[in-house]
């Protein structure tokens, strides 16, 4: 595996997640003591998902998106008018994208929850 894939996903998952983690405030912490876990983790749905910085994150996945599909439909063109054929089946990496995305956002959402339990 290339390692700057790997360089590149880390740090892609770093500031996906520094935009959807809101900042906290130590009062804001004291009033949730008493909370069963759905309760937790709906109350981490709509504070994770609906602050101003998430409007960052989605900003953020749609412009890596919006490049990948630019890129791969770039580099098909160009094996095509070079006569290159490609016997393998090439990565997905919009899929790939979407499910580390979906992976960050429930892990972030669950990891909130448990620390208001």
């Amino acid at each position: 595996m290339d390692n700057s894939i790997v360089m590149m996903a880390l740090i892609w998952g770093a500031l996906f997640l520094y935009f959807l983690i809101p900042l906290q405030k130590k009062a804001e912490t004291l009033k949730y003591s008493k909370m069963k876990f759905t309760e937790a983790l709906k109350e981490s749905f709509i504070k994770i998902t609906f602050h101003k910085k998430a409007s960052l994150a989605l900003i953020l996945l749609s412009a890596t998106l919006f490049i990948i599909w630019g890129s791969q439909a770039q580099d098909h063109l160009y094996n095509e008018m070079h006569g290159i054929s490609t016997p393998m089946q090439s990565v997905n990496y919009l899929a790939g994208t979407i499910i580390y995305a979906i992976i960050i956002y429930i892990t972030a959402i669950g990891r909130r929850a448990v620390k208001l339990i």
